[in-house]
């Protein structure tokens, strides 16, 4: 029985070996045969929609910032920034902070107080910014703990071991201040 098997094993072993000596031994030319090319990749990643912000504002990864030198009141530095389509800087983190710092420094100054869109009321205690959202998510206040609400306006303070921290402050005060807008996206037509 063993003999039987042996036979036609042996035969089918030699066939498949006569198909393998069959294969081409270089690889076709593919050379000649034409293809479709690849669409080209747009150099503009936002299909033509480029973020930009006013004049005389500066951009940052999240909004324009517009550092304002002249002393006013936390009311009068609000409303100049409404006028030039803004309003006082909200603080909702530290990167925003040193946003603000990094705009204060492009402007030449690099420490001191300065106006930003915090604020609350007798009536009501909790700070808010100028754009209606709570202070919680950044709350890095000078004094280790939130402001005493001894005043209603929110100034930001930089300077030797302050790096953008807030403090409450008479709204009477006159301070320079850093305005705030959204950036703008506009289509750019790339041809």
């Amino acid at each position: 029985m063993m003999k039987a098997l042996t036979v036609p094993l042996l035969v089918c072993t030699m066939m498949a070996l006569s198909q393998v000596s069959s294969v081409p031994a270089t690889v076709p030319d593919y050379s000649s045969i034409p293809f479709t090319e690849a669409p080209p990749v747009p150099e503009d990643p936002y299909g033509g929609w480029v973020p930009s912000c006013p004049d005389g504002w500066s951009m940052h990864s999240q909004q324009c910032l517009l550092f304002v030198p002249t002393y006013m009141t936390w009311a009068e530095a609000q409303r100049n920034c409404q006028s030039r389509g803004g309003q006082l800087a909200s603080v909702y983190s530290t990167s925003q902070a040193e946003e603000i710092h990094k705009e204060v420094q492009r402007a030449g100054r690099g420490y001191g107080q300065f106006w930003v869109g915090g604020h609350n009321s007798p009536a009501n205690p909790s700070w808010s910014w100028s754009d209606y959202m709570g202070v919680s998510a950044f709350a890095d206040f000078c004094r280790g703990r939130d402001a005493k609400h001894e005043h209603h306006c929110l100034q930001i303070t930089f300077g030797e071991g302050k790096a953008g921290c807030l403090d409450d402050r008479k709204c009477e005060t006159k301070l320079p201040s850093v305005c705030a807008t959204v950036l703008i996206y506009s289509k750019h037509n790339m041809n």
